[in-house]
């Protein structure tokens, strides 16, 4: 039986986290499953524990945590034949949701133990590397309030907060936007770069992306009222929005580059790193992950 190497970043999900791999850890004792694992201590640690272990002959390297802590994991692993898996005990759990991963621990287990391990596509961003969505915007800035209320609340309080306070100081930004099918150039309040489907604790924001299909799904919605952007803003939470087509432009594509009028913070995977100009390009089949076999 293959041996398990787990990254757990432990102040995860309000400190969920830490609980739910304890279930998992009582549950691979049981099973006689060898594991080992090792806990993150700063950001960007998980990214350096993943080639510290890999460079020591772990070969089946699983995040336990959040969007942060699958991107540090995950992005370091690309491009390797180490297997990567996700037990998502995090709040947001965006890119569960993509891959279709239960949060509840044993049924994660079970997926993690079943090892149906696929190619998945990951996004870069100025050469940095995403799993899910990146992009800038609206949900720059509900990821900068809902940091502010991290401390304050805990579950999904801190992005419903974000979110409000996001709302109140609603701006747009001018963008250029280049790829080979064409060109866009307006003011607008997201521009997002799917591989995944979610962000932001779970906006549906590319609701029809898949991460083995060799494109990036990209949503570009234009600038408009703070009245108008609230009445739209149920329908882009439930991934309604493509439809509304005189606000939201949607296209396909494995390269694109983006300019602003003003530097703007880019998201990767629910962090904030590096600025505007940038260009996105995808790396076709680049992470052996481990999903649910109805991914199929």
């Amino acid at each position: 039986m293959d041996k398990l190497f787990f990254i757990v970043n432990k102040t995860a999900g309000s400190g969920r986290t830490l609980k739910d791999f304890e279930k998992v850890r009582a549950l691979l004792d049981v099973r006689h499953v060898p594991y080992s694992f090792k806990c993150t201590e700063y950001k960007g640690h998980g990214t350096f524990l993943a080639k510290e272990a890999y460079k020591n002959g772990e070969r089946f390297i699983v995040a336990v945590g959040g969007d942060g802590t699958a991107n540090e994991v995950g992005s370091a692993l690309a491009n390797t034949d180490a297997v990567f898996a996700i037990l998502p005990f995090g709040t947001g759990n965006d890119l569960a949701r993509a891959l279709h991963l239960p949060t509840e621990p044993q049924e994660a287990l079970e997926v993690l133990l079943d090892k149906n391990i696929r190619k998945m596509d990951v996004g870069t961003a100025n050469g940095k590397v995403f799993l899910n969505v990146s992009g800038f915007g609206f949900d720059v800035d509900v990821l900068k309030n809902t940091d502010y209320f991290k401390d304050r609340f805990r579950g999904m309080m801190p992005y419903i907060f974000g979110i409000a306070k996001s709302l109140v100081k609603l701006k747009g930004t001018h963008m250029k936007v280049k790829y080979s099918g064409g060109e866009y150039s307006q003011e607008s309040l997201i521009v997002a770069v799917g591989n995944g489907t979610h962000f932001g604790g779970g906006m549906n924001v590319t609701p029809n992306a898949d991460p083995f299909d060799g494109l990036f799904d990209v949503c570009l919605i234009k600038k408009v009222g703070r009245l108008r952007f609230i009445t739209l803003l149920p329908k882009f939470i439930k991934g309604k929005h493509e439809s509304i087509t005189k606000i939201v432009t949607t296209f396909r594509t494995d390269e694109l580059t983006v300019e602003s009028s003003r530097e703007y913070p880019i998201n990767f995977d629910g962090e904030l790193d590096l600025s505007t100009p940038v260009h996105f390009r995808l790396l076709k089949g680049a992470l052996n992950i481990i999903t649910p076999e109805s991914m199929r």
